[in-house]
């Protein structure tokens, strides 16, 4: 096998790879990037066996070909090397030769016929826009569990409906929603699936500048794909909340706040925030908003933000990284606030933007 490249379109590629194969795998195949050459095309691949990505790579073929090859020092040499045209091609023994310059550099892979086949789309399958696709997982992502005894909240719920698609994530404290138009063409019947946070987290970045992503269903993994690339991850069995049924309906404070200056006041006054805690206070009244932390190893701290609209005195207490974090995904200028008392959880909404909102629930109010 002998391929031509320049290193930028080269390395894009491999960054795309890098977060599947760099992970620690008992299998040492899992640890390299099957690179092959075939029928005019040159594509790339990494595995663990739960998640696995494959992309085409714009270059030349001189030779067709396949070879597997440590993902981690592919990426590592192929970073440093000077931005010129490299020439890889493949030797005996299985050994890889990068040619960029005057530099030569050989490692050593493994035959392609031990790296595990890989999925691809065929028969049905859904279209979504791509930008919609990794907003929604942007807007969502961040309130999802990472804490490994309730496996089945460490992932996204897609929620599929023949009217609505809705991305879902929670850890049983917050909770964030992003809903678009239904998939094309819509589902038949209601469909809920957990794609794991893994997998949620290179879909953003595979699909980023796609204009069309396809999405396909198999028994327990779901595929997504563009023109040049293909996700596919094995679903999180188990059964996903009823994330509905705790949405509140009755919160009657309702304020309009700007999200510049609201999360600039959440963020400074956090850092005196207890770090065993991170307790941070909203007091409502008379059309401010007063944000508050103290510590007693620390100090105080406090910053008061104008309320646009909306009236009403509450006071409340919340994790302030749920807060700046909600906040800080907000993608309108401002958002709206709804609070019923200190004990009720919060829904954050964007002003003028329909489909998303979070919920948060709050921490309980030091004297």
């Amino acid at each position: 096998m002998q391929l031509i490249f320049t290193k930028e379109d080269l390395f894009r590629c491999i960054q795309v790879l890098q977060g599947v194969a760099a992970g620690r795998n008992t299998l040492p195949i899992l640890s390299n990037v099957l690179m092959r050459a075939v029928d005019g095309q040159i594509e790339i691949a990494a595995t663990d066996l739960e998640v696995s990505i494959q992309t085409a790579v714009p270059g030349t073929i001189i030779d067709e070909g396949a070879i597997t090859v440590s993902a981690k020092k592919l990426s590592e040499i192929v970073r440093e090397l000077p931005d010129k045209e490299i020439r890889l091609s493949t030797t005996a023994n299985d050994r890889i030769e990068i040619t960029c310059g005057e530099g030569v550099y050989k490692i050593i892979g493994l035959p392609d016929d031990e790296f595990p086949e890989l999925p691809s789309i065929a028969g049905d399958f859904f279209t979504i826009d791509g930008e919609t696709l990794c907003s929604m997982i942007d807007k969502t992502e961040f309130s999802a569990s990472t804490e490994e005894t309730r496996y089945f909240l460490n992932g996204l719920y897609f929620d599929l409906t023949p009217e609505l698609t809705q991305v879902v994530a929670t850890d049983g404290r917050r909770l964030a929603i992003a809903s678009s138009d239904t998939l094309i063409p819509p589902p038949q019947e209601p469909m809920g699936i957990i794609v794991p946070l893994k997998a949620v987290r290179e879909i953003t970045k595979t699909f980023a500048e796609s204009a069309e992503v396809k999405v396909s269903l198999l028994e327990n993994q779901i595929i997504f794909a563009d023109d040049d690339s293909t996700l596919t991850s094995r679903l999180v069995e188990g059964e996903y909340p009823k994330y509905q049924q705790i949405i509140p309906n009755d919160n009657e404070v309702h304020l309009t706040l700007s999200v510049e200056k609201t999360l600039g006041g959440l963020r400074r006054v956090a850092l005196l925030s207890n770090p065993k805690t991170y307790s941070i206070r909203l007091d409502i009244q008379d059309g401010k908003a007063r944000i508050s932390a103290k510590t007693p190893d620390l100090g105080e701290a406090y910053e008061t933000v104008d309320i646009k609209s909306g009236d009403g005195e509450i006071q409340i207490a919340f994790d302030a990284r749920f807060l700046v974090e909600a906040v800080g995904h907000i993608q309108t200028e401002d958002f709206r606030l709804e609070l019923k008392d200190s004990l009720s959880a919060a829904v954050l909404k964007p002003v003028g933007e329909d489909g998303h909102l979070c919920l948060i629930m709050p921490m309980r109010l030091e004297s």
